[in-house]
């Protein structure tokens, strides 16, 4: 620990193999999570959750083989350091809950902390329940459920809920303060003797009751959609950005202690989270260097996705090995890329070579050309038909811009007035091909701007037609809206359609788009279910107090 750490930093709440948990000074509802170097080698398969969990169900005559099994985990268990492990982590967990931000989803993530194995969180009690989603399914699952293909797909996602138990046998209020002490991944020596696979019943059934605020079908709900939202959000992230597929995901939660008692998401992200299958497979063997490799692999690959710095601050040595002498030098040819690495140390390549002229000025001009590098950012084209279509264009920039930070332009086109200008118009936007656009028209739909530009470029177009009451019998003339030729743009009659449809298209290429997007229909979804929990307790109240006025007493039912 630094000097400049020790300033925040109060009495130590929990101290394990992996990790360090202390209070913040004058923060009574924040904690700081210290990640240390170790991992737990026992022999478990690497990076796929829930396979060094039980595959057997919580059944009574399993209890006897599961207490075998603790002893014996006990006594087998071992730690190694893995350098640069708790900055990586931290770093991996930071990146995804940033991630999570952009969707408004609630954790107990709150900030980075200057020294990288540190993040600031939310004071919570971990709830003792594990949430697996998986898309497709891994050799544990296949074990478990005989007859399933290694590799299926689960349409929608499938989700499991596991029991985790108490490895010490109490509940004192120490568990409490350290939030995770009881219930961690790696910190539970014989996290796979203690857990067994719950259904939706049982867990409905256990009635919890933890920082006094009871597990209901409500919230049970709550966190079931959360699962299916963060998975949603990071599937499409990987996807989109490194063609990668996320196989599974683990997920916890845990209650704020806070005098507002809210259910977030609490766990770290490692190699022990989720199960990621990149396009090129690396060697499934279990060892400090590919834990590492993996790690380095997966915090580059975040960073590069948030645009943060890749080469972040370590505390330690983390050198990735055979790969130094390809970062320092370009391949002067084809031929010569396309070699192993082991290869490229014979190669040379005479001074007066011409490739090397040539490749020297293919750099240069790269060099002077990088500032006009088109933008890889979404933006939206609003094309107004007169001067009163204006301030409706200023009302969907206004809100694409401060609720999506989508760039957007509003251009004044005529199609009768100058159909050349339009096209000349469309060549300022078409050259950046790479850059994802969507073109919104106002005005009348019989104007022809939305057809013209549509018919001239690749770009989707959406037509907003604002109605008025005299509009509103006869708006324009359906049989030639319904041809052929007039169907190649989309037409909505409101500001609020045509703002929806802009961020939908959007998003496929986007993944904060796709993030907000998806943030927004949980809030709904949560709203609407806060909303019919109120309405039923309301009306079993009601209920009691008739009873109660009919009859005399108070009678529950």
């Amino acid at each position: 620990m630094t000097s400049s750490t020790n300033d925040i930093l109060g009495q130590k709440l929990f101290d394990g193999k992996t990790k360090t948990i202390y209070s913040m000074i004058d923060q009574p509802g924040l904690i700081c999570i210290y990640r240390k170097d170790f991992y737990q080698a026992s022999g478990r398969t690497l990076s796929i959750p829930g396979s060094r969990r039980t595959s057997i169900d919580s059944s009574n005559r399993f209890n006897q083989i599961q207490q075998q099994q603790n002893i014996t985990c006990n006594n087998s268990n071992s730690y190694i350091e893995i350098p640069g492990k708790g900055a990586l982590t931290t770093s991996i967990t930071t990146c995804v809950y940033e991630i999570l931000r952009e969707a408004s989803i609630p954790t107990f993530y709150v900030a980075t902390h200057r020294q990288p194995d540190i993040f600031i969180a939310r004071k919570c009690t971990m709830i003792p329940i594990l949430w697996i989603v998986r898309r497709l399914a891994n050799e544990t699952y296949v074990k478990r459920n005989p007859g399933i293909m290694n590799g299926h797909r689960f349409i929608p996602p499938l989700i499991e809920i596991y029991h985790k138990r108490s490895t010490n046998g109490n509940n004192d209020e120490n568990l409490d303060s350290s939030f995770e002490s009881s219930f961690d991944e790696e910190d539970s020596d014989s996290d796979e003797c203690l857990s067994s696979i719950w259904s939706y019943e049982q867990l409905l059934n256990t009635h919890f009751d933890i920082e006094n605020l009871k597990i209901t079908q409500t919230e049970i709900e709550y966190m079931y959609e959360i699962c299916c939202t963060i998975f949603d959000i990071l599937e499409h992230l990987w996807m989109m950005k490194k063609n990668c597929q996320l196989i599974d995901l683990k997920i916890e939660f845990g209650i704020t202690t806070t005098i507002t008692k809210e259910i977030v998401v609490a766990n770290t992200f490692d190699i022990e989270t989720w199960h990621i299958l990149r396009p090129i497979q690396k060697n499934a063997s279990l060892g400090d260097d590919l834990i590492q490799e993996n790690l380095i692999w997966m915090n580059n690959a975040l960073r590069d996705i948030l645009n943060l710095n890749i080469n972040m601050p370590l505390p330690v040595k983390i050198v990735p090995r055979r790969r130094s002498f390809i970062h320092q030098r370009q391949p002067s040819t084809l031929d010569e890329a396309e070699t192993d690495d082991d290869e490229k140390v014979k190669i040379s390549v005479t001074p007066n070579d011409d490739h090397i002229d040539i490749h020297r000025d293919i750099l240069s001009l790269n060099i002077y050309s990088s500032s006009f590098s088109p933008l890889i950012t979404s933006r939206c084209i609003i094309v107004c038909s007169s001067l009163h279509d204006i301030g409706q264009g200023q009302k969907i920039k206004a809100t694409l811009n401060e609720s999506y930070n989508i760039q957007c332009d509003i251009r004044l086109c005529s199609i009768y007035k100058s159909t050349q200008a339009i096209l000349k118009f469309l060549s300022n936007y078409s050259y950046e091909h790479c850059r994802s656009t969507v073109f919104v028209t106002l005005g009348n739909i019989n104007n022809g701007l939305a057809m013209c530009l549509s018919s001239n470029s690749q770009y989707p177009v959406i037509h907003c037609s604002l109605m008025n009451i005299e509009q509103q019998n006869n708006l324009f003339d359906i049989n030639s809206y319904l041809s052929q030729d007039a169907s190649m743009f989309t037409v909505v009659f409101t500001l609020t359609s045509a703002v929806q449809n802009v961020v939908q298209i959007l998003a496929m290429n986007d993944w904060r788009l796709w993030a907000k997007q998806r943030g927004k229909r949980l809030k709904n979804y949560i709203d609407l279910l806060v909303a019919d929990q109120q309405l039923t307790t309301t009306a079993v109240t009601a209920t009691k107090q008739i009873t109660k006025n009919n009859n005399g007493i108070l009678a529950n039912k």
